[in-house]
């Protein structure tokens, strides 16, 4: 028999218990939060080129037939560093600088402090508030003007980034597109089928934004889960005193249950996630080598992401 001076006292065992369940709810909040945010800022199958689209190349995408691209629209930009300045004498060096035809929202899906995103044209830009304070000393700026290029574009809206990055509808040099209206099931055919049928070519990367918030959805759910777990887990124990007729027939209703629940799971899972042949073990493999060089590229593009916070 276990010796009683080590058993804990019927209050503290339930202490215990809903001092477990509070840790699981405030993760559960937070991987909640993480996976609402993951999923604003994935809504699109991204591109990347290694050699930048010139302007015609991206007006013949624009003027490519529904049925020929396939239901498929893009944005396209691309990343460099610049000086901005504004006037009379205020002057940001290392800015970068991103050039956006389409949607603004779709090629930096960020959040605004002020304002609003840029249109596709006209001389509207877009500022972090790291070069707002920089240029002007405050966020207070849309309406105000900045030049970069020999360019003035006003100040449409005020985005949350520590560093210094202008968003501005350019005139070329994109090496990367945010595809919409992908296939969730066949992401990887269909971006590849659409690069070819816009003459674009094969992509450098193809990073998989809408794949990235489904599984940022399913780790959200892993409280949960351990919930289910730890409840069959002592259902299972207490079952092991009722009598054998009882205890059997539950554990058949459970086994019964699991098979019947399994279709259903494998419906859930997107069809990317499923190798066409299940002996294959090499695209697991693959498929992991995939992700970090999406990973890589993705963090090499936009690396001020990093200070964008709930």
């Amino acid at each position: 028999m276990p010796h009683k001076l080590y058993a804990l006292p019927p209050a503290h065992r339930r202490l215990r218990w809903v001092l477990l369940l509070a840790a699981l709810a405030v993760v559960q909040g937070l991987l909640c939060a993480w996976a609402g945010e993951s999923a604003r800022r994935n809504q699109t199958t991204g591109l990347r080129f290694a050699q930048p689209l010139t302007q015609a190349q991206v007006e013949a995408v624009y003027e490519m037939p529904q049925e020929t691209a396939g239901g498929i629209s893009a944005s396209f930009w691309g990343q460099t560093t610049g000086t901005v300045t504004a006037e009379p004498t205020r002057r940001a060096e290392d800015v970068v600088c991103i050039a956006y035809c389409g949607s603004a929202d779709d090629c930096l899906p960020v959040l605004y402090e002020r304002g609003t995103a840029p249109g596709a044209v006209g001389r509207q830009c877009a500022v972090s508030a790291g070069l707002a304070q920089q240029l002007f000393g405050s966020a207070e700026v849309t309406g105000l003007s900045v030049v970069y290029d020999r360019e003035r574009y006003v100040v449409s809206g005020v985005f949350r980034a520590e560093d210094a990055v202008l968003l501005y509808p350019g005139t070329g040099g994109y090496t990367c597109a945010e595809l919409r209206g992908v296939s969730a099931d066949t992401p990887k055919a269909d971006a590849e089928q659409w690069c070819a049928a816009a003459g674009l070519g094969a992509p450098q990367c193809i990073v998989y934004g809408p794949q990235r918030a489904w599984l940022a959805a399913v780790v959200s759910c892993l409280p949960q889960a351990l919930c289910v777990l730890g409840g069959a887990f002592l259902l299972l124990r207490a079952s092991l005193r009722w009598p054998p007729l009882v205890r059997r027939g539950v554990w058949f209703a459970g086994a019964l249950a699991l098979a019947c629940l399994l279709p259903v799971a494998l419906q859930v899972l997107p069809g990317w996630l499923i190798p066409a042949r299940w002996s294959d073990f090499s695209f697991w493999e693959r498929l992991a080598e995939q992700i970090r060089t999406a990973d890589h590229a993705w963090q090499a593009a936009v690396r001020y992401w990093r200070d964008i916070a709930l």
